[in-house]
Parts: structure tokens; C-alpha cells; sequence
């Protein structure tokens, strides 16, 4: 009987600790991280995608980066 008083007890003391464990793991009282823009995310990928439409057009010179940024600014709605 004292075997079984031994592994309860001890049984019992390891579900005790394991809580404080838990709780220490988790966060208090930090903030979750939000995004800091107002616009809907489809608004920062599509402008993402602006971006990255004019810096091909880097590369080119005269009249054909002019109409590069042209058409970028057109299909992106920049004008």
C-alpha cells in the first residue's frame, strides 16, 4: 500500500507543477501584434504588385520606360 500512496502522491504533485509550467509558457500582458494600416490586405498585396510592375520598368530608358510606367499606372489604378 505505501508503493501505491508513493506513485499516487507523486502522480499528483507531477498534474500540480505541470500548471504552473503551462502558465508560465503562455504570455501575459503583451499585446497581440495588429496590422498598423487601415486598408484591407488585397489593397497592400495590389500595391505590392504596383511596386513591382515599376521597378521592371527600371531597367528600360525613353520612350519605352515612359510607357511602361504608363501602362503599370493603368492597370494598377495609380493614375
Amino acid at each position: 500500500m505505501s508503493k501505491l500512496m508513493s506513485i499516487l502522491t507523486a502522480a499528483a504533485l507531477a498534474f500540480a507543477v505541470s500548471g504552473f509550467v503551462y502558465a508560465a509558457d503562455e504570455p501575459q500582458g503583451q499585446p497581440r501584434a495588429e496590422p498598423q494600416s487601415n486598408q484591407p490586405a488585397d489593397s497592400s498585396k495590389r500595391e505590392q504588385e504596383y511596386m513591382a510592375a515599376l521597378k521592371r520598368c527600371e531597367p528600360m530608358t525613353g520612350s519605352d520606360k515612359q510607357k511602361c510606367i504608363e501602362a503599370a499606372k493603368k492597370k494598377y489604378g495609380e493614375m
